[in-house]
């Protein structure tokens, strides 16, 4: 009778104390993501080596740019420094025009300042992970109620509005970003800013010469150089908050 009562008082108590599967053990669980693991992690390991970076990750940042189709992994091994350039991958083919989403079944990519928020890896395109599309900015711009959703970075060539690789590259973006999100605070977002291009003089000559009967898109673009232009110089994720009218506004 004592020794139930007693595992009955302990019991809670081993609740509390249980410590929770980290999401790399949790993720391993998965064939896919093993197979991940095994195909990239020497090649991340290298890489980070040879910019003078922590492996497995401490802090990571993507940046996509749909006119060169392309994204970079850029990372760090706190919040305090620099972020460096680690890598440049090919995105497969994109879906729409150059220009934000702002509806569902428009086949845009969404443009803007995003996050990670959902890992697959029993996706139909191998494996794949969220971007949080819609954001405060999209659900104010964008039309009520019928912003669409669901664009993750996958695997396959086929696309409607997402981000594919390779199969190769994304399991070695997968295998990264899990690292890098494992055992941190659930309030820590893996950043992924997607512009239209690279904001340069020579592509703002592209974008004002093929959409100059759109003004609205264009100040949106001069909206987005503002935190394009903050990473350029600081060499850090611009820390972003959206004003009532959807403007981004960087936060110095």
């Amino acid at each position: 009778m004592r020794l139930g009562i007693l595992i009955i008082l302990l019991l809670p108590f081993s609740i509390v104390f249980a410590q929770p599967q980290v999401l790399t053990e949790k993720q391993l669980g998965n064939q896919r993501v093993w197979n991940a693991r095994m195909c990239s992690d020497d090649t991340l390991r290298q890489l980070f080596a040879s910019k003078q970076l922590q492996y497995p990750p401490k802090f990571i940042y993507w940046r996509v740019f749909k006119k060169e189709k392309q994204m970079e992994l850029w990372a760090a091994d706190s919040v305090h420094h620099r972020y460096k350039l680690i890598k440049t991958y090919s995105v497969v083919t994109l879906s729409g025009t150059l220009g934000p989403k702002r509806t569902e079944g428009d086949y845009q990519v969404p443009e803007g300042y995003y996050h990670i928020n959902q890992y697959n890896p029993y996706s139909n395109f191998l494996l794949s992970y969220k971007v949080s599309y819609p954001n405060k900015s999209d659900s104010i711009l964008g039309a009520k109620g019928r912003y669409g959703g669901q664009i993750f970075v996958h695997g396959d060539s086929l696309t409607i509005g997402c981000l594919p690789m390779s199969d190769r590259v994304i399991k070695e973006l997968y295998w990264c970003n899990i690292q890098a999100q494992n055992n941190k605070d659930t309030n820590y977002h893996i950043p992924i800013h997607i512009y239209p291009c690279r904001m340069e003089a020579s592509n703002w000559a592209y974008l004002k010469s093929y959409f100059n009967f759109d003004p609205s898109r264009l100040e949106f673009w001069r909206n987005l150089q503002d935190g394009y232009n903050f990473f350029e110089v600081m060499r850090t994720p611009p820390k972003l908050v959206v004003d009532n009218t959807g403007r981004y506004v960087v936060k110095y």
